[in-house]
């Protein structure tokens, strides 16, 4: 749409009211002195005619007519008018030019009056002489513009008006530059830069011009709080080691973190506003993202990402509903791949502690019931079965210890102060040897220790001896 500036909406609105007003001057004035100049001729043209009818003798005989006549050309010579004596009946009694100069006047008065007007109009001077052939004598004639008064006016009124149309220009643009430095200043504000507004003297534009700044001071501080709060939900999300991934009702991400970027593989500017078919190549994730908006309820689930290794997630998804009626939904990924590893090394472990305890509970089981059914009575059996619960006993307490062992290991690795000092790996294994020598000469087997004298090794000698127990016990 075509705009104008404010000052030429001022200046074609004073030149219309300028222009009014002079036309109207000009035509009330023009009234005026045209009434002015017939009122002035007819009371020239009253008074001497109610001055010669007031001298007026009867005419009813020729010698007062011939007097008349002669009275009234003195008059006509000095106030160029020509008075005539009429009738009831309109016929012409007397005058103060011959009865044949009158007729000749009524029927053809001026020949040349069409190019006297004329000159006088164009401003020439408006001359004629001829000679009158019906009275013998040569006329003069002169023409003068009534309307001179008028042309001056006339002048006067476009000089005044140039000149108010010149003012209202100086106005308009003292009233419309407040207005360009309020809009300069309103589109700097809008542009985001915060550069002061000029002020005013008018009361108006300077009510508008505080308005405005107490306009931008406020959007320039609520600009500010949510650059803060966007900076600060920024540094709390990218902490976070879950993947936050959060998607509108049209399934576009909306918000991202680093944490999720990695786990997608996705640039965190490439994807956003872009929906989620196009960035997650999981159909997984893909199904679980939208239940997750359509569910009112938090849904869980678990997935497997294979690239570029394989790794376990558990991910959490909440709806979102705010007052416009928008949706969307917030999902939170866990890597649960450490969590699995462990939860799989417990289940482990807790069923070969189960059979490591199943069996010699069973033996010792099987044992007591053989005696309670009367082979106690018999002495050559009782102690050889009472030796092998006293074993099966030794057994079950030594994977006691060795649990107990465990849980101090875990518990001094958790709280961080596991006793480290330098130890001769040597001499540690010859202590363990010498601890499983006797079983296993038992069983017939030899325990050979291979290790140079001079190996020293930062350990905490008792779990590491632990360990080497259990290994050769194994």
């Amino acid at each position: 749409m075509l705009r104008n500036r404010f000052a030429w909406h001022l200046f074609v609105t004073a030149t219309v009211a300028v222009v009014t007003l002079m036309v109207g001057c000009y035509w009330l004035a023009s009234l005026g002195l045209a009434r002015l100049a017939d009122e002035a001729a007819f009371q020239e043209m009253t008074a001497l005619a109610t001055g010669l009818a007031d001298v007026l003798p009867d005419l009813d005989d020729a010698a007062q007519r011939q007097r008349f006549e002669k009275v009234a050309r003195g008059l006509t010579r000095p106030s160029q008018l020509v008075f005539e004596v009429l009738d009831r009946q309109g016929q012409r009694l007397a005058g103060s030019l011959s009865t044949a100069t009158a007729e000749a006047d009524s029927s053809d008065r001026w020949p040349e009056q069409e190019w006297l007007v004329a000159e006088a109009i164009a401003g020439r001077p408006a001359r004629s002489s001829r000679y009158d052939v019906t009275s013998g004598n040569r006329i003069f004639a002169v023409a003068v513009v009534l309307s001179e008064s008028l042309r001056r006016l006339l002048l006067g009124s476009l000089a005044a008006g140039a000149l108010a149309l010149v003012v209202a220009w100086v106005v308009a643009q003292r009233l419309a530059r407040p207005l360009g430095d309020l809009a300069v200043g309103v589109t700097q504000v809008a542009a985001g830069e915060a550069a002061p507004l000029v002020g005013s003297d008018i009361a108006e534009l300077a009510a508008i011009v505080e308005a405005v700044t107490r306009l931008r001071n406020q959007l320039v501080e609520r600009g500010l709080t949510i650059d803060r709060r966007d900076t600060e939900q920024e540094a709390v999300l990218d902490s976070m080691i879950e993947g936050v991934l959060a998607v509108d009702v049209r399934q576009r991400i909306v918000g991202i973190n680093q944490a999720a970027a990695g786990l997608l593989q996705v640039d965190i500017d490439a994807v956003l506003r872009r929906p989620i078919q196009e960035v997650i190549r999981n159909p997984e994730i893909r199904r679980f993202v939208l239940q997750a908006i359509d569910c009112r309820e938090p849904v869980e689930d678990d997935f497997v990402l294979s690239d570029p290794v394989s790794r376990i997630f558990h991910g959490r998804g909440t709806a979102l509903r705010d007052p416009s009626g928008e949706g969307g939904a917030v999902i939170v990924f866990n890597d649960v791949t450490e969590l699995e590893r462990l939860e799989s090394i417990r289940r482990d472990f807790v069923a070969n502690v189960s059979h490591e305890l199943k069996t010699p509970v069973a033996t010792i089981k099987g044992f007591v019931e053989t005696l309670l059914d009367g082979a106690i009575d018999e002495p050559a059996d009782n102690r050889r079965f009472l030796e092998i619960v006293g074993r099966q006993s030794d057994r079950l307490a030594a994977i006691i210890e060795d649990l107990l062992a465990l849980s101090r290991i875990e518990q001094s690795e958790g709280a961080g102060s596991l006793p480290r000092e330098p130890v001769a790996v040597a001499s540690l294994l010859a202590a363990a040897r010498s601890s499983c020598l006797p079983r296993a000469t038992e069983r017939g087997m030899a325990i050979e220790l291979d290790c140079p004298d001079e190996l020293v090794a930062e350990v905490n000698a008792a779990l590491l001896e632990q360990a080497v127990l259990n290994l050769i016990d194994n």
